[in-house]
């Protein structure tokens, strides 16, 4: 296989680039219940058990407070004053849910807060700890999930708190019915998608609370991944005073440039033609041997993950097939190291060569391409599939469309976003950035409230770029200052896990533990364990992550799926995020309101 220099946009990135240089259940009493702490055992991959005891983050104990009224009673809560005429609770009955062994009953309340809010609210009947959670929902939204669902309670990795019911929780639509389009080009669904729906919902929950229990809740979170963490953001940036925690995963924040120009090169640079009219280039196979490839290159730790992408300068053009080769089922054709390159590097200015966007899917995600920057099925050797069918990509700038580009001077396509165009970003995508993005740094009201925030986000994650997070984390230090911001906010970027969770990574992590606890305890996270479980649950490896910038690092002795044998370790790659076309919409800005007034 040849070499080469780096080609095109990725090989002006690296070049840039390289120029510039816990878990564990705690004790659960009958009127007491704390949220998780450091701690536990590992099964490892040889068999033993290790302890893993890092930090203890343990929220404060809170007196059970059981309901105060029937469950029926809060079909007749009236919650016209939140949504507005046509507000209404529509069910209120009992029912339960167990997880993993323990059984909860919980009092679920439906409703519908005008003009079209569909929202559930499940509050636990006898193990109510006094606390509430907002839950953001993801991609479009638009459908309504069940609040008694764990599986909707995100990053609550064996958390008692969350398992044995001591969260009032509540869910929302977003103001819409499924992913159609119709409902962009309403303005009050447009606001209530945008940052109304989580609102009022909360709003109605906190009613219900104080009708069920006959009190306030006593301290407020949001929970959310992907869209769910841009509502998170947007939580804390429109209405500080809704939340005392927020815990916001791969946030979709730069809501228009993710579902415009971001999604829109996955496509165009996976085409045969350019543009949406091709087939795919790269599929499965050849992303698998891409990725082994990467691994080969870039991993840093003992199994087989890469602490920080950033700091690697692998080139997909070291795996290309030599000249002339008949055999290419074991390197890329030139024509795939060009569609990888394109994938990882973005667009440049055609005038300027500057990459046109802060970030795309970083080395050591590709085992998570297939069905979003490439087909889920196929091969290079088969079936030749059009880029508007087989990538996922496609599809997410279909549903947003509208919602994007309602108000722009014209109505661009997948084909036109301006690739090569700074000035696409201010004449297209402007708009509806006061709506759409969550992308203000000056959390400043929140702060000053006592509020709590963590972002998290993996770093193999194929839908939403990590730098974008890490963006967004700069320039709230660029605004409020960093000594500011460590007061009230932490991120932890995850090795090897996909978007919200999944991928080659140890996905399983609890950091509803840790914002309880500094929330109620004053107590900031430090190390926070992460793990890896097999089919059957058990757990087969640990690691910490650490507040960014610094990586996990394994000390060289003892076993190395245990996470006690790893320590902080210094960033491996500083350069921080230079100035780039949408830098525009990481500044201070006062954000847009339409349709009918909301509620404080």
């Amino acid at each position: 296989m040849k070499h080469s220099r780096p080609r095109g946009a990725f090989a002006r990135v690296q070049q840039r680039a390289a120029s510039l240089l816990t878990f564990s259940i705690v004790c659960v009493s009958a009127t007491l219940i704390a949220a998780c702490s450091g701690g536990g055992s590992t099964t490892t991959g040889t068999g033993s058990a290790t302890d893993n005891s890092t930090v203890t983050s343990t929220a404060t104990a809170l007196t059970v407070v059981k309901a105060a009224v029937d469950c029926s009673q809060l079909a007749s809560v009236d919650v016209s004053d939140i949504g507005g005429t046509g507000s209404k609770i529509t069910s209120a009955t009992v029912s339960t849910a167990t997880v993993d062994g323990t059984t909860v009953s919980y009092c679920n309340v439906k409703g519908v807060l005008a003009p079209a809010n569909n929202f559930q609210v499940a509050l636990p009947v006898s193990t109510w700890t006094q606390r509430f959670a907002a839950l953001g929902c993801g991609g479009l939204c638009g459908s309504l999930r069940d609040a008694t669902s764990q599986a909707n309670f995100s990053f609550s990795y064996k958390c008692p708190l969350v398992q044995q019911g001591g969260f009032v929780t509540a869910t929302t639509d977003m103001g819409h019915q499924g992913n159609g389009t119709d409902w962009t080009t309403d303005i009050q669904k447009q606001a209530d998608f945008a940052y109304r729906g989580q609102h009022i919902t909360t709003l109605a929950a906190k009613k219900l609370i104080k009708a069920y229990y006959g009190q306030a809740q006593k301290y407020s979170y949001f929970i959310g991944c992907s869209d769910g963490g841009r509502e998170a953001l947007m939580a804390a940036q429109r209405y500080p005073a809704d939340y005392n925690g927020i815990v916001a995963g791969a946030p979709a924040a730069h809501f228009q440039i993710q579902n415009s120009v971001f999604h829109g090169w996955s496509v165009v640079a996976n085409s045969t033609t350019g543009n949406s009219s091709g087939n795919a280039i790269l599929y499965p196979d050849k992303i698998a041997l891409l990725h082994k490839a990467v691994v080969a290159a870039c991993a840093d730790t003992p199994d087989g993950l890469i602490s920080d992408p950033r700091a690697c300068n692998f080139n997909p053009a070291s795996i290309e097939c030599p000249v002339g080769a008949t055999d290419t089922s074991k390197c890329l054709t030139s024509a795939e190291v060009d569609a990888a390159s394109k994938i990882y590097g973005g667009p440049t200015d055609a005038s300027t060569s500057a990459p046109m966007q802060a970030g795309r899917p970083l080395l050591g995600s590709e085992v998570n391409w297939p069905g979003v920057e490439a087909p889920g099925t196929g091969t290079a050797a088969g079936t030749p599939v059009p880029v508007t069918t087989g990538i996922f990509s496609y599809n997410i700038v279909a549903g947003a469309y509208n919602l994007i580009f309602t108000g722009s001077p014209t109505m661009p396509t997948i084909d036109t976003f301006g690739y090569s165009d700074s000035n696409f970003y201010a004449t297209y995508l402007a708009a509806n950035h006061l709506l759409n993005d969550a992308t203000n740094p000056d959390l400043s009201a929140f702060q000053k409230g006592g509020g709590k925030l963590i972002l998290w986000h993996g770093l193999a994650d194929q839908h939403i770029s990590p730098r974008y997070t890490i963006a967004y984390y700069e320039a709230m230090q660029n605004q409020m200052g960093q000594a500011v911001v460590d007061q009230f906010s932490r991120m932890y970027l995850v090795p090897g896990v996909g978007h919200c969770g999944g991928g080659e990574g140890l996905a399983n992590i609890d950091l509803v533990s840790q914002v309880t606890a500094w929330v109620e305890k004053d107590a900031a996270p430090a190390s926070v364990v992460t793990y890896r479980t097999d089919t059957a649950g058990t757990v087969t490896a640990s690691r910490p992550v650490y507040p960014y910038p610094a990586v996990a690092r394994y000390t060289g002795n003892g076993d190395w799926h245990d996470a006690a044998n790893y320590t902080s370790g210094s960033p491996l790659y500083n350069v921080r995020t230079p100035s780039w076309p949408g830098s525009i919409f990481y500044t201070p800005y006062a954000p847009k309101q339409q349709g009918v007034a909301t509620p404080s």
